[in-house]
């Protein structure tokens, strides 16, 4: 059963993601996680998740372990690169802003 419980949580935190519902998204993958600590999907979909909800350090923490799970996951990477670079950027503007 845990395997099709993990499936329903996955589908209803997607359709969360697609209505940009974000804080129930959240919730959905996170107790998915809680069943299946080892699923690179789930923490890239809490990655996209967090993502949207403007948790850009906790979204990045889930691209990560995504990777780590499956260094072959490119999605995952490309959306880190994006975050890193992303932070990089608004860190230089608030730097300029001070001097």
């Amino acid at each position: 059963m845990e395997q099709g419980e993990i499936e329903v949580l996955l589908e209803l935190g997607q359709s969360y993601l697609l209505n940009k519902e974000y804080e129930h998204a959240i919730k959905k993958f996170n107790e998915a996680l809680s069943i299946n600590p080892h699923d690179a999907e789930l923490y890239y979909n809490l990655g996209l998740a967090y993502e949207g909800a403007n948790k850009l350090l906790k979204a990045i923490s889930m691209y990560e372990k995504t990777l780590y799970l499956d260094k072959t996951f490119s999605n995952a990477e490309i959306r880190l690169n994006k975050l890193k670079e992303k932070m990089t950027e608004a860190k230089e503007k608030s730097t300029e802003k001070t001097k």
